[in-house]
């Protein structure tokens, strides 16, 4: 079970988020050319939404190690050279997301302290910028986890 979540929390969160998304915009669509009635909070949903999946979609990139990188610097490197850059590269990334995190959370506190609300939904923004703090709480275990596979790997390659 906890193999499952690990290998699918950002995929299945994302899909739920975009289908929520997508059905948002169809109604908007639909009451607005079919009904003729507007509605005033389902564009201002929507684009919550899409905040949220896009940190959820940086966390699945790390897991997935589909980020864009720059492979010119590495590529005619030794294998055991090439891979202690990728940790270092990691161990880096690693600090910015540690960084995000604290700082996003610091942000949200204030947000939420002020008592601001959404203009249509009236909803706490502080949900709203929680949105890199949790998708870099989960980078940050993502990360975690390649630099585990990293150094494995670099184990692996030294006893071989």
């Amino acid at each position: 079970m906890l193999k499952k979540l690990d290998d699918h929390f950002e995929e299945a969160l994302i899909v739920l988020l975009m289908a929520v998304m997508t059905v948002l915009i169809v109604v908007q669509i639909f009451m607005r050319y079919v009904v003729q009635e507007s509605l005033t909070w389902s564009e201002e949903l929507a684009r919550y939404v899409f905040v949220w999946a896009t940190y959820l979609g940086v966390a699945y990139g790390v897991k997935k190690n589909a980020h864009i990188c720059v492979e010119a610097a590495t590529m005619y490197l030794p294998a055991r050279v090439k891979a202690v850059v990728y940790l270092v590269a990691q161990f880096i990334f690693l600090l910015f997301a540690a960084l995000v995190v604290k700082e996003g959370f610091v942000l949200s506190m204030k947000i939420f302290k002020f008592g601001q609300s959404s203009a249509a939904l009236g909803m706490p923004m502080g949900i709203i910028y929680l949105a890199p703090t949790v998708g870099f709480a989960l980078v940050f275990i993502r990360l975690i986890q390649n630099i585990v596979a990293g150094f494995k790997r670099l184990k692996k390659g030294a006893a071989a």
